[in-house]
């Protein structure tokens, strides 16, 4: 298992928004937490209004597969590279729009799992059979709102 430490500049309204739609929670002290109380992150304010986030994504190879835990961030939606070099963005996606690339539909576990890099929903996931990465058990952020209500 690896882990990899992800830096997301963001404000903080998006910051709100990148919270609810992985079902995190921030502690004062700017520790993130999964719903099960596994510590994934830290938040801090930067300045200017901005917050940074760093995020642990947990990740293993099996074979010719390479499996990673995906917390979903403000992103665009697509990049071209065009034939003068250039380069043409999508609009931007935020967390709480994934969509399986293998199936299209949403996506609603967190962390989401990315096969070989393309994500995945529980069920094409689970047609892979390999073990879900890293230490937190994948669940439904709406669910999770719900029960700590």
């Amino acid at each position: 298992m690896s882990t990899t430490w992800k830096y997301h500049r963001m404000t903080g309204e998006q910051l709100g928004c990148f919270l609810v739609a992985n079902g995190l929670h921030a502690e004062p002290n700017g520790a993130l937490f999964a719903p099960g109380g596994e510590k994934v992150g830290t938040v801090a304010l930067v300045g200017d209004g901005a917050f940074l986030a760093l995020v642990c994504e947990e990740s293993y190879r099996q074979g010719e597969d390479e499996v990673r835990a995906w917390w979903p961030e403000f992103r665009p939606a697509w990049v071209i590279i065009t034939p003068d070099g250039g380069m043409e963005v999508g609009c931007t996606l935020g967390p709480d729009e994934v969509i399986c690339d293998v199936c299209n539909a949403e996506v609603t576990i967190r962390p989401v799992p990315v096969a070989n890099g393309y994500a995945r929903c529980a069920r094409c996931f689970g047609d892979l059979g390999l073990p879900f990465p890293g230490h937190v058990e994948p669940y439904d952020p709406a669910e999770a709102l719900e029960a700590s209500d």
